[in-house]
């Protein structure tokens, strides 16, 4: 049982050893590469708007829309369009700061961050009252049972 016990414990120990050696010899990425970070979103955010244009399509698709109703669709899809996220301040920069400005320019920068989703939130609100008003009864509930699926139960991102 010791044994086991110091064996994972070395095990452990190198590896923390080892990354942070690994660390210390990578020399800094240049400002204007994208950092691992950075990458992973824009990739993620690709992947959600080829997501979001195969939903949209196969909710139009099922909706059976006429002609009447298409200048409303559009209207809908052009405001749920993903749009252009702020980036992040350079590292470089926030490094600069002492920690209390750092966190008062983190409040500043989520504050506004959360100022443009709610606006977002409230265009794609609008848009679809908008739509919804066009549709039928059928198209109604059609609307009601696909346009978000599993978002109660599973997330927004399921």
């Amino acid at each position: 049982m010791r044994y086991r016990t110091t064996l994972w414990m070395t095990t452990v120990a190198l590896t923390l050893m080892t990354g942070y050696a690994s660390a210390q010899n990578n020399p800094l990425k240049e400002e204007s590469t994208p950092s691992a970070v950075q990458s992973m979103h824009n990739k993620d955010g690709d992947h959600l708007g080829r997501r979001l244009k195969h939903h949209l399509q196969k909710l139009k698709a099922d909706l059976k829309l006429s002609a009447d109703q298409e200048p409303a669709w559009v209207a809908l899809t052009s405001a749920m369009a993903p749009p252009v996220r702020p980036s992040h301040p350079p590292q470089a920069d926030m490094e600069k700061l002492s920690m209390p400005e750092r966190l008062e320019k983190m409040k500043l920068l989520m504050t506004q961050f959360h100022e443009v989703r709610m606006a977002e939130l409230e265009k794609h609100a609008a848009a679809v009252k908008t739509f919804y008003a066009v549709l039928t009864p059928e198209q109604k509930k059609i609307f009601d049972a696909r346009a978000m699926p599993g978002w109660m139960h599973r997330g927004p991102h399921d």
